[in-house]
């Protein structure tokens, strides 16, 4: 089951992504995912502004995926600047919602600074008793 979810994810991943490399290919948008045993890893690509021939490597997502509790973990989610106020994370998280749901597992946004955390509480998220860096998404969270 537990390949499945990741096989699964690393999919999704990859059919959101990919028409954003088309939208955006003169900032050279490209992007690579990685899976390990329980992590997967979307590392992004991007023009360096000062050489364009040569690309500039972010990580826009990282996730960890906890099948013996049915959880999934967004521990790193971040566009460049050509990306935001898009809703472009928000339906990323929507669309790895959606699967999470699917299959049984909770989704949660950790390690977050309070700024992204207090925005996710405001779109309705729940807040975890145990920590003040971590929500759960639920069907009323407003990801649009």
């Amino acid at each position: 089951m537990e390949k499945m979810i990741h096989q699964q994810v690393e999919e999704r991943l990859a059919d959101y992504l990919q028409p954003f490399k088309e939208t955006y290919k003169d900032e050279g948008f490209s992007f690579q995912i990685e899976s390990y045993v329980t992590d997967v890893k979307v590392t992004g690509f991007f023009k360096d502004e000062y050489h364009p021939d040569k690309a500039t490597p972010f990580c826009l997502l990282q996730l960890s995926i906890l099948p013996d509790c049915r959880q999934i973990h967004i521990t790193n989610i971040f566009l460049p600047d050509f990306m935001r106020y898009k809703a472009i994370g928000k339906q990323m998280i929507s669309s790895l919602f959606g699967l999470a749901k699917q299959q049984g597992y909770d989704l949660f946004l950790v390690d977050m600074v309070n700024s992204f955390y207090r925005r996710m509480i405001n779109r309705g998220a729940l807040p975890c008793d145990e920590c003040d860096d971590a929500v759960q998404i639920v069907d009323t969270t407003d990801l649009h």
